[in-house]
């Protein structure tokens, strides 16, 4: 199964079981998933483009200190 698709498994998984202050965040990686092609890119390699798209995005959408924070604790948690 590619990373992509791993990641998004583990969101949705995520999504079910989550505390009501991460739902959101969940909520807002769950589509960027799909849009970070998988290619030729290593698991590691696409992670890192994953992770580097969130974080412009996060920088982007004025996300609270907090979300950020939530956020990070997230992708440490979705890192393969």
């Amino acid at each position: 199964m590619p990373i992509a698709e791993q990641i998004k498994q583990k969101l949705l998984h995520l999504e079910q079981t989550v505390e009501e202050e991460k739902l959101f965040l969940v909520g807002y990686l769950i589509p960027m998933v799909d849009l970070i092609p998988v290619d030729d890119l290593t698991d590691e390699q696409w992670f890192a483009e994953f992770a580097l798209f969130v974080e412009d995005a996060v920088e982007s959408d004025g996300l609270s200190d907090r979300d950020i924070e939530l956020l990070s604790e997230l992708i440490e948690e979705l890192q393969p």
